[in-house]
């Protein structure tokens, strides 16, 4: 019979660690020297065996996380001594696969990146994964215990103020707005930049789904019966346009010719903001956004284009006609480049997973998540596409 402790109320003092002493003089030299933190990842994500981040303590360095005093492994021999635990649903097997033995200081962390709209499809969100079996999640979601937007990107302001991140996360027991906040219209009814001045073509979409729950498809193909100069890469093109692999700096190159890129989302769940978004930003496209995230706390105003903002697809595409036409207009959206910088890939979850791994424990620390299935699916749902009125109108 398995062995799981999902409620503490008292904090069991553990046995003292045997250290290699050559590992424990690389640690830092501050208080968190006193003991290393050890992360296992019982599952790979997708085909990363290191989560895409690195084994060891040496990602942690090399990411510039305040506190550097982990370690990653994935040695299940290591599972009784290590601090969290951390599970990927979609490589999870609960049935077959799941930790024999659990301790009351381990933090069983449940980290996702997909926007799943189809419901509860993988073994973690049914039995038998018992109830409690998560305490921390470790997702883009803003409301995660952990706020990790490793796959997709963040904005970091270039001079450091009290607020030299974007998005930032969510105070403890807040949610994520809902996404029918931000799609209203559709559910109801400077000085020139060189880098502007350059570019040749309008408006591209590298888009491999062609059907979508956000119906994403649907809406911007009736953009193009007003704004026909839009190039489709992919299989969903009719050009025979394509670039492979789509996040080569070819592609960039390709990207960045462009004064427009459509940058919709395949869900309307909330604060899902995914690479499209911030690749844009950074080539210099000023992105098209189509997402049920609260995209004012991504980005800087006059960063990008949401089409939620228009009445209709015509409305939309009479913006960009004048924008194509105005390049003083069109500049402006580049002025947060002062300002700002992107960065793709970043590693703040694992800092911060890092940081909470070394606060003090307290009530949150023995947190655990009832149903993760609920949190995720029902708390904050998805908005699926088939719920819009009429949002294509001319």
């Amino acid at each position: 019979m398995l062995s799981y402790y999902f409620t503490v109320i008292h904090v069991v003092k553990r046995p003292t660690q045997q250290i290699n002493v050559q590992h424990f003089n690389q640690l830092p030299l501050d208080a968190s020297r006193k003991q290393f933190k050890r992360i296992l990842f019982w599952t790979s994500y997708f085909d990363w065996k290191d989560f895409n981040f690195g084994m060891g303590r040496e990602p942690f360095v090399r990411a510039g996380c305040r506190i550097t005093n982990c370690v990653t492994t994935n040695d299940r021999n290591l599972l009784n001594e290590s601090d969290a635990i951390i599970f990927h649903p979609i490589n999870y097997d609960p049935v077959n696969d799941a930790p024999r033995h659990r301790t009351s200081h381990q933090r069983y962390v449940f980290l996702f990146y997909e926007a799943e709209t189809s419901g509860r499809l993988y073994p973690v969100f049914q039995p038998p994964t018992p109830k409690g079996f998560f305490n921390w999640t470790m997702t883009y979601r803003r409301d995660s215990d952990i706020y990790s937007p490793q796959p997709y990107g963040v904005l970091r302001r270039k001079n450091s103020t009290t607020i030299d991140t974007l998005p930032v996360p969510l105070s403890p027991g807040l949610l994520p707005p809902n996404s029918e906040r931000f799609l209203q219209t559709m559910l109801n009814s400077t000085t020139q930049d060189n880098n502007t001045s350059n570019k040749t073509k309008q408006i591209v979409w590298f888009v491999s789904k062609c059907k979508t729950a956000s119906r994403r498809e649907t809406f911007f193909r009736r953009l193009f019966d007003f704004f026909p100069s839009i190039d489709v890469y992919g299989e969903c093109g009719s050009k025979g346009l394509d670039c492979v692999p789509w996040n080569s700096l070819e592609c960039d190159t390709i990207l960045a010719d462009y004064k427009f890129y459509i940058a919709a989302e395949n869900s309307l769940c909330p604060d899902y903001v995914t690479e499209k978004f911030y690749r844009a930003l950074q080539v210099g496209a000023v992105p098209i956004v189509y997402g049920g995230a609260d995209y004012s706390a991504y980005a800087p105003p006059h960063s990008f284009i949401h089409a939620a903002d228009f009445q209709s697809p015509k409305a939309l595409a009479d913006y960009l006609v004048l924008l194509d036409e105005n390049p003083y207009l069109y500049a402006r959206y580049f002025e947060w480049r002062k300002d700002w910088t992107v960065v793709r890939q970043p590693f703040d979850g694992w800092c911060a997973l890092c940081a909470k791994l070394n606060e003090p424990m307290d009530s949150q620390s023995f947190k655990s998540y009832e149903d993760i299935g609920k949190w995720w699916f029902d708390d904050v749902p998805c908005v699926p596409g088939s719920s819009l009125k009429n949002p294509f109108r001319n």
